[in-house]
């Protein structure tokens, strides 16, 4: 089994393939739509569920219902997963702003460095 990280969270090839339907959707999808969207072989109600779930518990998917079913959507893409991901560990964090400045430093990429600047300087014009 080839297993990701997407959001700082291991996934499985199953969970993936979900997520890629769920970001090229539009809209929410329900169970039975997901099922006929993977590729591959159909897979069982059931095994969906059960991905669904999992992702669900990784903060990666969320549900809401919609008449008498529930509909599935990813909670953000890649990158907004990525930055809840990054947010969440600088809380646990004893000094956020140290762990803030090693990453962009230990990152050690220019651009980056210059993009957070012209982020941060219009912000301070808010």
């Amino acid at each position: 089994m080839v297993r990701q990280v997407v959001a700082g969270r291991k996934v499985g090839e199953l969970e993936v393939m979900v997520l890629q339907e769920l970001w090229a959707s539009p809209t929410p999808l329900a169970p039975h739509e997901l099922i006929d969207r993977l590729p591959g072989k159909k897979r069982a109600y059931t095994t969906v569920m059960t991905i669904l779930k999992r992702l669900i518990d990784k903060g990666l998917v969320e549900r809401t219902a919609q008449g008498r079913t529930f509909v599935y959507e990813a909670a953000g893409n890649r990158d907004q997963l990525t930055a809840r991901a990054i947010c969440q560990l600088l809380t646990s964090a004893n000094d956020p702003r140290a762990v803030l400045a090693h990453l962009v430093k230990d990152f050690n990429d220019p651009e980056l460095v210059d993009e957070l600047q012209d982020v941060l300087s219009r912000i301070d014009k808010l």
